[in-house]
């Protein structure tokens, strides 16, 4: 007779993403895992079959939450240039609030892919692809010509990932909002 699971797999997904998020892809081990998750390894493996497979179900589940943030961030204001100013600003407002200091969970295992899994570099990638399509949409629906909203959309992948990392040890804000500034120039 199968056995069946008697654990909410949301939860344990959201904690094996806390965890991911706190010590990275690489250094994340089998044992972390099921320890953290308080999971067997038969029911770790029946479930996720593998780490790098739990690990690609953690970035959806990061992505789908981001989402509609985004959308709700991005539709706050009839000026386009002003939605994406605040919802960049509120970005480095959460990273400020952070008293961890714990960062993007995405921008962290960016830092520390080491380049011995493709796979797991190529889950990053696309995140950030998919991330980036999400802004060139956003700016072109909103009149920006393709190859500025290309750049921008470029840009403000690079500033997330940036900010992320550099919040760790700069706390100033101002420089951050000069940044935010300088993409918007961009559009003009």
């Amino acid at each position: 007779m199968p056995r069946t699971k008697s654990f909410n797999e949301e939860e344990v997904l959201k904690k094996a993403m806390d965890l991911f998020w706190e010590k990275g892809y690489e250094s994340t081990s089998l044992a972390d895992l099921t320890t953290e998750l308080g999971l067997g390894k038969g029911s770790f493996y029946a479930t996720f079959k593998s780490k790098e497979n739990l690990f690609n179900q953690c970035i959806k589940m990061y992505t789908d939450l981001n989402y509609p943030f985004l959308d709700k961030s991005l539709s706050s204001e009839s000026d386009f240039k002003v939605s994406l100013y605040k919802l960049l600003e509120s970005y480095i407002d959460s990273l400020m609030r952070d008293k961890s200091r714990k960062g993007c969970l995405m921008a962290n295992s960016c830092s520390l892919v080491n380049g011995n899994n493709k796979s797991v570099e190529k889950m990053i990638a696309n995140h950030y692809s998919e991330i980036e399509r999400y802004f060139q949409n956003y700016l072109m629906k909103h009149g920006v010509d393709k190859s500025k909203a290309e750049s921008a959309s470029t840009m403000i992948i690079t500033f997330l990932i940036g900010a992320s990392q550099q919040s760790k040890i700069n706390r100033d804000k101002s420089g951050y909002l000069v940044s935010i500034r300088n993409i918007l120039a961009l559009l003009d």
